[in-house]
């Protein structure tokens, strides 16, 4: 089952974040500055997150995916630039998991 995350914040007394399992169609609500997902693959082999911003370059072509490759039991945060947010869905960023097996992820955002 999908979900669609707001990032928590994180403040001077620490934040407990809430980790989703990774699933098709996984989203994250607007983000400010600042705001990052943690990416924990417990898998014995690396697998990826894309996100792919909306909209065009200044030479007209669509821009380009981002991808970051979490190693096998590893784990990355991933910064999620505004940028990288739909108008189109709410300004939404939708997430893409090359597999979703035993990867979990939480949405965190610095509040201080």
């Amino acid at each position: 089952m999908s979900t669609i995350a707001t990032p928590k914040a994180i403040t001077a007394d620490g934040v407990s974040a809430t980790y989703n399992p990774a699933a098709a169609g996984d989203k994250v609500t607007a983000p400010d500055k600042g705001a990052f997902l943690t990416v924990k693959n417990g898998a014995g082999a690396s697998m990826t997150l894309t996100i792919t911003p909306p909209g065009k370059t200044p030479y007209g072509v669509a821009n380009p995916p981002k991808v970051w490759t979490i190693p096998a039991t590893g784990e990355m945060d991933i910064p999620l630039l505004p940028a990288y947010a739909d108008p189109a869905d709410s300004s939404r960023i939708s997430l893409a998991w090359s597999s979703t097996t035993t990867v979990t992820w939480a949405a965190k955002q610095n509040g201080i």
